[in-house]
């Protein structure tokens, strides 16, 4: 009796170890560099538990109430929530500013938004402002710049302490960039009316010069960003989203295989750090109004919404944030 209590202990103690682990390994690490997982298998079946096992948080840019008073849209101010929708918790109070944009650091320390303009350290909270602040949130990989488009010069990379920027780099011609890779050498946009397609998605090196356009998939597309270790990339892909990998060793800079997720117009996605995750925007149509912040799980296609609709959700006003209680390093 005695020692079949004992193997029955030690059965239930490695029972405890085997779920210790598995829960360890599901929070979220934000490793340097980043390494992305799209379609590994879901470890948890319940999507709302797995994201609160990761520990994952959102900074989102909110508008109270339906978020237009008088004709005239009420000035946004920023929230953090966590993954599974919970913990709301309202971060700034600052009713004669319209804070959007929101662009996490790759290394998940600090914060970007009005475009390049306003930087926040995500475990203080402490914010400020830079002179001569960007019209994009594109941030380098080292985290300490980041790159705009100054109009009539070309792209410039702005020091987030000093303010100061560099040289202008010519390209093509003008452009927004949304998104660089991890390694610093690639960007990536949309261009409108370009080689004969209404929309694109195209990209360029970040020394300047050609651009280089991707394959079109179909009407309306825009948003594009990359997966944090830059070797996918999401975009709206007119109706949804879509994913492909990014190779710019490859003529077109993608082997032309297509992962769609059909989710509503203009969803803008934005990469958990593990690339597992995608949270979006649904759009009903109603450009007035602001929508709901969905996130998709992309081995299943299950999706969670994490804000009610009137809330939050035009183009990239929300970005992921690392774990409160983790130490980046």
């Amino acid at each position: 009796m005695k020692i079949y209590l004992k193997v029955v202990l030690l059965f239930m103690f490695g029972i405890a170890i085997c779920c210790g682990e598995e829960s360890s390994s599901i929070k979220a690490k934000w490793k340097m560099p980043p390494s992305c997982t799209p379609f590994d298998p879901p470890r948890i079946s319940d999507l709302k538990e797995e994201l609160r096992k990761t520990g994952y948080r959102l900074v989102i840019a909110i508008h109270p109430g339906s978020g237009e008073k008088g004709g005239n849209f009420i000035p946004r101010d920023l929230y953090i929530v966590n993954a599974d929708g919970t913990g709301l918790k309202q971060i700034t109070d600052t009713p004669d500013k319209d804070e959007s944009r929101l662009r996490t650091s790759p290394n998940g320390k600090l914060l970007a938004y009005n475009q390049g303009r306003y930087f926040m350290d995500v475990k203080t909270l402490k914010t400020k402002q830079i002179d001569g602040g960007g019209s994009s949130n594109c941030w380098t990989p080292d985290s300490k710049q980041i790159v705009s488009w100054e109009k009539g010069k070309g792209m410039v990379y702005i020091d987030i302490e000093t303010g100061k920027k560099s040289q202008p780099i010519p390209a093509e011609q003008e452009v927004g960039v949304y998104d660089t890779t991890p390694d610093g050498k690639w960007f990536i946009f949309e261009i409108r009316d370009f080689r004969g397609s209404p929309f694109s998605i195209d990209f360029m090196s970040s020394k300047g010069g050609e651009i280089r356009k991707m394959p079109t998939y179909r009407g309306g597309e825009c948003h594009p960003c990359f997966s944090p270790d830059g070797k996918w990339t999401c975009w709206n892909g007119g109706g949804g989203l879509a994913i492909r990998k990014f190779d710019p060793d490859l003529p077109d800079g993608t082997d032309g295989k297509i992962y769609d997720f059909p989710c509503g117009s203009d969803p803008c996605g934005r990469w958990s750090h593990c690339g597992r995750y995608i949270a979006y925007v649904y759009h009903t149509g109603r450009w007035k109004y602001h929508d709901s912040i969905y996130i998709m799980r992309l081995a299943d296609k299950k999706t969670i919404m994490i804000s009610p609709p009137g809330w939050v959700g035009f183009n990239h006003d929300y970005d992921w944030l690392p774990p409160e209680d983790l130490e980046n390093k």
